[in-house]
């Protein structure tokens, strides 16, 4: 492969390994309805907390797809 598609290889790896990141195993499934209850009952929500969580996986795959594209303008 040449320099530059190896770069993109490892961009996907990378995305690729975030992905399994947080095995079931770990981290069962939350019982999503207590959560916000808990939540509610403290003045929070789950959909305020499911964003961020998603705003956050979301900007760091795109920072690796920033990073990886960005090579290639150089």
């Amino acid at each position: 492969l040449s320099d530059r598609e190896d770069e993109l290889k490892q961009a996907l790896w990378k995305i690729q390994s975030w992905s399994e990141a947080y095995p079931l195993e770990v981290f069962p499934e939350p019982d999503l309805k207590k959560a916000a209850e808990v939540l509610k009952a403290n003045g929070m929500t789950l959909d305020s907390i499911s964003g961020h969580v998603a705003r956050h996986v979301v900007e760091g795959v795109g920072k690796i797809a920033k990073d990886a594209l960005s090579t290639s303008e150089s």
